[in-house]
């Protein structure tokens, strides 16, 4: 259960506690969604982290969101994942080792978006953590995928 009652009924319990100080919340979702949506970087890749993230985030709602595939035949993908499990296990102590493969695979303007991703989404989902949010609910997670599929057209239509 949560720690905090939902401040609205707005979106999702995630914003409806943080709307609590509204003003943070507000921005709080233009980051994501520019960080999500928008750069160099593919929505779908970001969000494979951001799955990946949640399974050691502690929070159960965004754990809930979907769960990351495990395997990856892209070899991007694949690095990306590894630095962000790296990143979420030992933020301080990231290896050379781990970092390689994101030089090999990766431009620099693309390591440094993934990076933000990274400290973002561990960010949020801590926020997520602390504030003990349940489980999304079906129609939660349907909405999301909405979001996300919505989200990717508009990141495509704009690179167009």
């Amino acid at each position: 259960m949560p720690r905090l009652d939902q401040a609205t009924r707005n979106g999702t319990p995630y914003y409806n506690i943080m709307d609590h100080r509204s003003e943070i919340s507000k921005k709080w979702k233009e980051v994501d969604q520019l960080l999500r949506f928008n750069g160099v970087l593919d929505p779908q890749l970001k969000e494979e982290v951001r799955r990946a993230l949640s399974q050691y985030s502690g929070c159960k709602f965004c754990a809930s969101l979907g769960e990351p595939k495990g395997e990856y035949d892209d070899v991007r993908i694949a690095a990306a994942v590894q630095f962000a499990i790296a990143v979420v296990q030992s933020p301080s102590s990231v290896s050379d080792a781990t970092f390689a493969p994101l030089q090999e695979h990766f431009k620099a303007e693309e390591i440094v978006e993934l990076s933000c991703w990274v400290s973002f989404m561990y960010g949020a989902e801590l926020f997520g953590a602390i504030m003990n949010l349940d489980p999304a609910t079906e129609p939660q997670k349907t909405a999301y995928e909405a979001w996300l599929k919505q989200g990717a057209r508009l990141a495509l239509a704009s690179r167009t």
